[in-house]
């Protein structure tokens, strides 16, 4: 399988770009928010709502450095990669 890797720290996703990721994201979408990491207390939080993927998605494209990683998109499917072991069967 032919991959892109996109460091979306110096690359980041926009807010179209992220939307379309989260709409094929299998799982819950807050799995694709780092909330444990010390940031996410500095980050403007309070409008988050984890239920809706516009609001994550609007989240996620103003703060790119909370986006859990590594996450895979086929195009069709994404998820979260943590456990590695959970992007075999995309694989």
């Amino acid at each position: 399988m032919e991959v892109e890797v996109r460091l979306y720290l110096s690359n980041p996703l926009s807010l179209d770009e992220v939307t379309l990721l989260l709409s094929r994201f299998e799982g819950e979408i807050q799995t694709t928010v780092r909330t444990k990491d010390p940031k996410f207390e500095l980050a403007n939080s309070e409008q988050l709502d984890f239920h809706s993927i516009p609001s994550v998605a609007q989240f996620l494209a103003s703060n790119g450095h909370l986006m859990e990683r590594p996450i895979l998109d086929t195009g069709s499917i994404s998820c979260v990669g943590r456990p590695l072991d959970a992007l075999q069967r995309l694989l």
